[in-house]
């Protein structure tokens, strides 16, 4: 498509300008500006921030915890009991939780297990779950979890930026379109006015029948209400470019009146389509699934841990008066496990439901990822085509004119053939356009779909 470009640029006969020029404002330059300070932007890195507090929330799970308590009571001067616990509980990566406390109780009426000797006794132990819950808890489900969430919220930046550029770019190219219809359309009324004048003086030579100033008159007309018409599209495409230009500060930014748009060829280029599936599994949304079913899975392993018994084990080493003595312990088992398991069968069955839904919408997000790829480069490289065929097509009507320009000197053509010819010039370079325009669209298309912004 880049020769395509550059022959378009040669052979339609506009005004043209400097790319050094300061009154220059380029495609690569505008697109620069939308990522580095457009809100969405802005709002998209702040999506990746939430994912990483996903990691740091579910990390919190396994932060130490310190715990205590102060329970006594006093009636007719009498101490009854009074229990002071202390300690600190650590939860583990592998699914252990390791403890360690001080206990001091005392009291007239406190009962003989809960009584500890006057300096207090220390612990230090560990519980593990031998059941349910010891390969994979709440807590480390979190974590896993957490992980996906945070690559999600990356794969979402990826999809609002991508959006963002082909939302913008296009505002750029309808921009681009206004402005070079405005230069057809103010060349067209200056070779109407040269042309106007030529055959008013042809009449005073009389060369020429009056009627024709009133033609040349009505010709010129036609072109200034066109050239309006095109100043005010290309003045509101300005006003849309300018939604798009922000600066540090969320200031929006407006566009000077003199400046004008530049394309080159090289922000028009595109990947050749070689390998569709490796487009369409490192498509965002496609991998955006991939996580959600990883998520499903860290549900459904979660859920198949319920049909296991509850067996948690706990053993604590007690001492006193900074000694310590390996028969000086306490320990303890508690089992439950419920007979009919409806509920937790249930509960299995109902995620292993979601997970094949999230399997087949799957399949069904690739097979649509697939499709939008391959329609966009179809359509590309027809517009390509077409573009190739109008400027064929616009060589032959500028011929036309110029022959056409030639007999009407000589007086062998009349001005309303000239204006015919003109006009059908003036109709093809608009068109020209328009498929350039297209061809520009499609290639934006193409590359949204491929992630290549």
């Amino acid at each position: 498509m880049n020769h395509l470009f550059l022959i378009f640029l040669t052979c339609i006969s506009l005004v043209s300008f400097s790319q050094d020029s300061t009154g220059v404002f380029s495609y690569k330059s505008f697109i620069s500006i939308v990522k580095e300070h457009h809100p969405v932007a802005y709002q998209a890195e702040l999506t990746v921030q939430q994912g990483e507090l996903y990691i740091a929330k579910a990390k919190g799970g396994f932060d130490p915890k310190l715990k205590g308590s102060v329970n006594q009571k006093y009636f007719e001067e009498k101490q009854y009991y009074s229990y002071i616990n202390g300690g600190l509980v650590i939860p583990t990566w592998f699914g252990a939780t390791l403890q360690g406390g001080y206990n001091n109780n005392d009291g007239q009426f406190l009962s003989r297990e809960s009584y500890t000797n006057p300096e207090g006794i220390w612990n230090a132990g560990v519980s593990i779950n031998l059941g349910k819950g010891m390969f994979i808890d709440q807590r480390r489900a979190d974590l896993k979890q957490a992980k996906y969430l945070k690559s999600s919220t990356e794969l979402e930046r990826s999809l609002v930026l991508n959006q963002l550029n082909y939302d913008a770019s296009l505002a750029y190219f309808e921009w681009y379109k206004a402005y070079r219809k405005v230069l057809i359309y103010k060349e067209s009324v200056v070779n109407a006015d040269i042309r106007l004048q030529g055959v008013k003086q042809s009449v005073i030579n009389g060369d020429k029948p009056a009627v024709d100033t009133l033609k040349a008159n009505i010709q010129l007309q036609d072109r200034l209400l066109k050239l309006e018409q095109a100043l005010v599209g290309e003045k509101n495409k300005k006003v849309w470019l300018n939604t798009f230009l922000w600066q540090e500060g969320f200031i929006p930014l407006e566009l000077d009146t003199i400046v004008v748009p530049s394309i080159s060829d090289d922000d028009l280029t595109y990947e050749p389509l070689l390998q569709v599936e490796q487009y369409i599994e490192n498509h965002p949304e496609v991998l955006i699934y991939n996580n959600e079913i990883e998520i499903s899975k860290i549900d459904y392993r979660l859920k198949t841990e319920s049909l296991k018994p509850t067996l948690e084990l706990k053993y604590n080493a007690l001492s006193s008066n900074s000694t310590y003595n390996v028969e000086d312990y306490n320990w303890g088992a508690k089992f439950a496990y419920p007979i009919f398991t409806r509920k937790e069968r249930a509960s299995v069955k109902i995620q292993r439901l979601k997970l094949e839904q999230k399997n087949t919408s799957l399949i069904n997000k690739k097979e649509q990822v697939k499709y939008k790829i391959l329609s966009s480069y179809n359509q590309l490289i027809s517009s390509n085509d077409q573009l190739t065929i109008q400027n064929d097509a616009l060589t032959m009507y500028q011929k036309l004119f110029e022959s056409e320009l030639t007999l009407f000197e000589i007086g062998e053509s009349s001005l309303f053939m000239v204006n015919i010819r003109e006009q059908n010039l003036i109709d093809s370079q608009v068109k020209l356009i328009d498929v350039l325009f297209q061809s520009q669209l499609a290639n934006a298309i193409y590359n949204y779909h491929i992630f290549n912004f």
